[in-house]
């Protein structure tokens, strides 16, 4: 429990400190920006979200668990997740028009959470490689691949194969909780 000095009540008063809380969730922000005024943590990797073979499983269906997924990851990373999908591509967001027919209303007010990335010729332009990442993609070109093995980064990119497990976004919630809970 903090020292309640009167400066620090005149510092909390004029926004200057900003308290945590007693009891952890194992998701807890280390971090306030007083111009932003958001709580961040600065040990939360950067989340990178492809559409296609991730969220939607084809141009007609949802991926099982699309909507799970996508809540359990703005819950967890609600300031650190982008999307890196030709969707959101050279200034173009068609994320919500693409994902609108297939997510639950409350999931798609959510994506506005998501911040697009900007990127050229390969997706690995948009990566931050000064931070972790957890990049949820189905396929991983050749050029991609070399940049991550040059970075020393493979292990950052999540390949989501959902023809081979239509539950595979189930997993991933647990796994993503998981390693929440372990920080």
């Amino acid at each position: 429990m903090p020292d309640y000095t009167e400066k620090l009540e005149r510092d909390i008063e004029a926004g200057r400190v900003h308290l945590g809380g007693c009891v952890l969730s194992g998701n807890d922000p280390n971090r306030y920006c007083n111009d932003c005024e958001i709580e961040f943590d600065t040990k939360a990797p950067n989340i990178y979200l492809d559409i296609d073979g991730v969220l939607l499983a084809n141009e007609k269906t949802p991926a099982n668990y699309a909507d799970e997924f996508l809540q359990t990851v703005l819950e967890l990373y609600p300031y650190t997740t982008y999307w890196l999908t030709t969707h959101c591509w050279k200034g173009e967001n068609h994320t919500k028009e693409i994902l609108g027919p297939h997510l639950k209303s409350e999931t798609l007010e959510l994506l506005d959470q998501i911040k697009p990335t900007d990127w050229g010729e390969e997706k690995t332009d948009a990566i931050d490689f000064t931070k972790p990442f957890k990049w949820f993609d189905d396929d991983l070109y050749e050029k991609e691949r070399a940049v991550l093995e040059e970075k020393g980064a493979l292990d950052g990119w999540i390949e989501i194969d959902l023809s081979k497990d239509p539950d595979q976004l189930a997993q991933v919630i647990v796994d993503l909780q998981d390693e929440v809970w372990a920080r």
